[in-house]
């Protein structure tokens, strides 16, 4: 049987709250985005304005639709902006729970009574933090809403677990979504009618080419015919609609691709289809997904996984965090990189709605089956006779990682994250991701440990289990360590050759963890961009995100190559020696072949 799943706008769907009280274990939330916010009469920007609210301002949260709050602030009840807020202060935490993934709609109470007005409605299958419990109920959390659960309908979840949604709602596609995209390639075609109980509506295009046209024809007579069915079989008396939306874009004079998107409601439900079509203009032909992904598909897997991870975490009902090669059945070339294409509740949990993962060219252009015209710009070469350094961040991974990956990725660029290994696991997916955006992971031993002070037995212990740590979350072999002080002696060095590792620390010192500047940590990258240097930052800090974020845009402008530490010393004249230190890479004894 087809599964039906509740449509997305569901998930901010909201009925108007009680009158009476709001429960005394409302949480108590502080606007801190700007200086004032405005307190209106209603969920609206144009609604008359009640009051001023000042940054810092405590008020207290009666329900929220994902956009607006209804709020009351002392005697005075008004709506502010979802997004200007955030909680403060603890509550209690019981464990986690899951609702039951049975296509129906989880209604959050005001109260622990089934009369009670519905604070926040969610697709069912999503995960709750329990606050608390009372007889047959639980008081949980989802997102930033606090109501009332039956026990009946929620199943606890054992072990340690962690909220798995971290990105937004208006992130998902709908057939909006592809209704305002590019159109570049094709005519547009509109088809109206009716099979059944079922009235459609086909917005798709004429590409004038037989192959293509004809499989979009194929799929539409088939979930055409397919939801026609499921309404006569599953919804007597209820009126269905199946719509189709597209887009079209053209790269280049020779690659397009076409996305299809279709929904087909039936009261409550809705499901999504997607066809996803690459098409080689020159040739006027399909490109199937074998000639498109005819690499190294478990590297793409791979990607695929850390791109989820940056906005999903595991574990989350529904996703097991590991895509197979099913996952790549929807897959789509886009501007900047491969568009993976989930409808949802099919590889992802169905509340949050159908998903595009973009996987950009520069982490996979080795994997793809398309011309170096088109690739060669993301395909990355090192130029020895031109300028080249090594970025390096110590006593990650943290929060500050992913915006120093994101500046790399940008521009083709790599750098060498030295990770503390105690840290991983808590930062599993940054570490995931710095692998798949080409990164080298060299070890900062397991708690940072001065290993001059320690013995032989201790020394590997710190490295081997941070080793251990990488492998098994991004399958990553370190190969270098950056001692912390920089202390190295004897030991080290045997304890790095038995691992069959190099020490690397570094030859210019940016003094980020001392300045907490951003101006200064930005001229100390710029000033000191000469091959062979080995640069020192950390990723902890705010200011050191932001100074790279204005630092490498400036360095590949003017042609400065930015490479890891083992693609440096890869062009020392006698390679890279397991249990040698190295500060840099000396020009004098550089190959330049």
């Amino acid at each position: 049987m087809m599964r039906r799943w509740i449509a997305l706008v569901l998930l901010a769907a909201l009925l108007l709250p009680s009158s009476s009280a709001f429960s005394a274990d409302a949480p108590v939330y502080t606007a801190v985005t700007q200086e004032t916010l405005n307190l209106r009469k209603s969920a609206s920007p144009t609604g008359t304005v009640l009051d001023k609210v000042k940054q810092g301002k405590q008020v207290t949260v009666l329900s929220n639709d994902g956009t607006w709050c209804k709020v009351k602030m002392g005697s005075r009840t008004g709506y502010l902006m979802a997004s200007h807020l955030t909680m403060q202060g603890s509550y209690g935490h019981i464990g986690w729970g899951k609702t039951n993934a049975d296509g129906t709609v989880v209604n959050l109470l005001e109260k622990p009574d089934d009369g009670a007005a519905v604070v926040y409605k969610a697709l069912s299958g999503g995960a709750f933090e329990l606050v608390s419990e009372t007889g047959e109920w639980y008081y949980a959390k989802c997102g930033d809403t606090f109501g009332y659960l039956k026990k009946d309908g929620v199943s606890a979840l054992t072990g340690d677990f962690t909220l798995c949604y971290t990105g937004k709602d208006q992130d998902a596609l709908t057939l909006n979504t592809l209704r305002l995209s590019p159109r570049e390639f094709g005519d547009e075609v509109i088809r109206e009618g009716e099979e059944g109980a079922l009235v459609f509506r086909f917005t798709y295009p004429d590409l004038h080419i037989d192959e293509a046209d004809e499989k979009i024809s194929l799929w539409l007579a088939q979930i055409r015919k397919t939801c026609a069915e499921d309404l006569a079989a599953h919804h007597a008396g209820v009126s269905g609609s199946l719509t189709a939306e597209y887009q079209a874009q053209k790269f280049g004079s020779r690659y397009e691709s076409a996305v299809l998107m279709a929904e087909y409601r039936a009261g409550d439900f809705a499901v999504p289809f997607f066809l996803t079509l690459n098409i080689d203009g020159r040739e006027e032909r399909l490109i199937d997904q074998k000639q498109l992904l005819s690499g190294n598909t478990d590297w793409v897997l791979f990607c695929l996984e850390s791109g989820i991870s940056s906005w999903l975490l595991t574990p989350a009902e529904g996703y097991s965090g590991k895509p197979d090669d099913s996952w790549l059945s929807g897959v789509a070339i886009g501007r900047s990189g491969i568009e993976v294409y989930l409808p949802a509740g099919v590889y992802l949990p169905a509340c949050l709605g159908s998903r595009k993962v973009d996987i950009p060219y520069g982490q996979i252009a080795d994997c793809l089956g398309l011309d170096d015209t088109f690739l060669g710009p993301y395909k990355r070469v090192i130029d020895p006779t031109k300028p080249m350094i090594a970025l390096t961040f110590d006593d990650g991974p943290s929060e500050q990682t992913d915006k120093i990956l994101k500046v790399l990725a940008q521009y083709n660029a790599r750098a060498t994250f030295c990770v503390v290994g105690s840290r991983t696991e808590s930062f599993a997916a940054v570490l995931k991701r710095t692998v798949a955006g080409g990164n080298e992971i060299a070890s900062h031993t397991w708690e940072h440990k001065k290993l001059t002070t320690l013995g032989v037995k201790s020394i590997t212990s710190q490295l081997q289990r941070t080793n251990d740590a990488v492998k098994a979350i991004a399958g990553f072999d370190i190969k270098a360590l950056r001692p912390p002080y920089g202390s190295v002696n004897k030991n080290v060095r045997s304890v790095c050759k038995n691992l069959d590792m190099f020490v690397i620390t570094w030859n210019i010192d940016t003094l980020d963890w001392k300045n907490r500047s951003t101006s200064k940590t930005y001229r100390a990258i710029v000033k000191n961009a000469k091959t062979g240097n080995v640069i020192l930052m950390h990723d902890l800090y705010a200011t050191t995100a932001a100074a790279v974020e204005q630092a490498v845009p400036e360095l590949i402008d003017k042609g400065v190559q930015l490479v890891t530490v083992s693609e440096l010393l890869s062009y020392h004249q006698n390679g890279i020696t397991p249990g040698t230190l190295y500060t840099s890479l000396d020009t004098k004894k550089m190959k330049t072949e």
